[in-house]
């Protein structure tokens, strides 16, 4: 309903202004025969619009920037916009993308114990839920709605005491299953400092709180053994004599003594892309390859993100996707696609529409509302832009959606790229804010 409304905002815009010129005046606009568009409309920029020279007098970096029009795809600006080049976290679009079409908007993620080949045996299956937590149920970790540790401890018990051959059997051990996700957990290229600083975890299809030191915070340190937290913890709520055993491939036909799942897929996409979640977006990228048959480590993130795109008509010729978060600078993805693909979302076809609600709202919502973006310098258009920023070393960027000053929406990536160490937190923000405020500004005049 809310993109309908803002369509229909941009048609009694233009209805307003043809209304203003009157019908004789819209030959003259469109063209003697009719059959110009009604953008053109907008071919006179806005009296505050100075895309111009913000993009002509780009200092900050090398400038990757892809303007497109909503309602017809077309290209508005671009400055090496099919250039492939590091996304930092935009790349969540693009994984957020695949999610919702290759998994689904209302898919859960279970984890399951089951009967071990020993009485005294339980195995725990990891799903891939990083959300699970080890706080008591109605303590709320960073994840909303995620499922509790001690409420499939409760349902292993209540089974084993419901059947009459384990009900005086105490179990000695929990053996682990977290073979859904191959090795590595930890990709090469990432820094030892996004572990430690609380930006990722471990990657493993079983962990709990994302793996973090406390599930309360959302930056806090991560571990470096994430399977062995979480069966640690599972342990500890089933006796205190209960020890953790091997890493083990869960018998074939055993018996289901519990379960729980995760909050709905769109919910996971909305999360992590609000609040930039490096490890939920690894997580729901391995579960794409998983499902898409690629593969389950990080080398299949491609083949299985790509599969995904590909059904959405987004070209993919020339994508580099080393991982599923932006983490890396491996990756390598035109500008021109993300717009695309943004394109698409603000088009609502099919679940894409979960996409943009999960998109961070400037000066209001998540990582476009932290330290005063939109708030004390380009504040016109905060809550007119909706988005995802990225941030490396080297570059700084955001790609969104903007319901622009004239009526129209337009999609559009910003890339700062190359940047000098230390610059991309500070300047190159600044200056990619202020990018993204003139394309609000200027919209489909730009």
């Amino acid at each position: 309903m809310k993109r309908r409304r803002r369509r229909a905002v941009t048609l009694l815009v233009t209805a307003a202004v043809l209304t203003a010129v009157g019908v004789g005046s819209v030959a003259a606009i469109t063209g003697a025969n009719g059959g110009g568009s009604p953008m053109d409309l907008f071919a006179t920029p806005p009296e505050d619009c100075n895309g111009d020279a913000a993009i002509e007098g780009w200092s900050t970096g090398t400038l990757h920037l892809d303007v497109r029009d909503v309602s017809s795809g077309e290209r508005l600006r671009e400055v090496r916009g099919d250039e492939p080049a590091p996304t930092g976290s935009t790349m969540k679009v693009v994984t957020a993308a695949a999610a919702v079409t290759s998994l689904g908007p209302d898919t859960t993620l279970e984890t399951r114990v089951v009967a071990g080949d020993d009485p005294a045996t339980v195995v725990i299956v990891g799903g891939g839920d990083p959300t699970l937590s080890r706080l008591p149920s109605g303590q709320d970790s960073v994840y909303p709605g995620a499922p509790h540790l001690d409420d499939l401890a409760s349902q292993v018990l209540e089974s084993r005491e419901a059947d009459p051959e384990l009900r005086d059997v105490p179990i000695r051990r929990v053996d682990v299953d977290a073979s859904l996700f191959g090795g590595p957990a930890w990709y090469g290229g990432w820094s030892e400092s996004a572990r430690t600083s609380g930006s990722v975890s471990n990657i493993t299809a079983l962990m709990v709180d994302g793996d973090r030191d406390d599930p309360s915070n959302a930056y806090s340190r991560r571990g470096e053994a994430a399977v062995d937290r979480a069966a640690q913890a599972f342990a500890e709520l089933l006796g205190t004599d209960v020890e953790v055993g091997p890493l083990v491939d869960a018998p074939e036909r055993a018996t289901e003594l519990g379960s729980v799942r995760s909050a709905p897929v769109s919910d996971l996409v909305a999360y992590l892309l609000t609040n930039s979640d490096n490890t939920l977006a690894e997580s729901l990228a391995r579960l794409v390859a998983v499902n898409e048959g690629a593969g389950n480590r990080f080398e299949d993130v491609q083949e299985g993100t790509t599969a995904a795109l590909d059904r959405l008509g987004v070209p993919t010729d020339g994508l580099v996707l080393a991982d599923g978060s932006g983490l890396s600078a491996v990756n390598a993805v035109p500008a021109s696609m993300l717009s695309l693909l943004l394109v698409e979302v603000a088009q609502g076809d099919g679940d894409l529409a979960i996409v943009e609600d999960g998109l961070a709202v400037a000066g209001r919502t998540g990582t476009l509302a932290e330290d005063g973006r939109f708030a004390t310098e380009n504040t016109d258009a905060a809550g007119h832009l909706r988005g995802k920023s990225g941030t490396l070393s080297s570059m700084s960027g955001l790609a969104g959606i903007a319901d622009a000053a004239d009526g129209s929406t337009v999609a559009f990536t910003i890339w700062a790229e190359d940047l000098e160490a230390g610059s991309a937190s500070t300047t190159a923000r600044a200056a990619v804010d202020a990018l993204a405020a003139e394309i609000y500004r200027c919209g489909a005049s730009l």
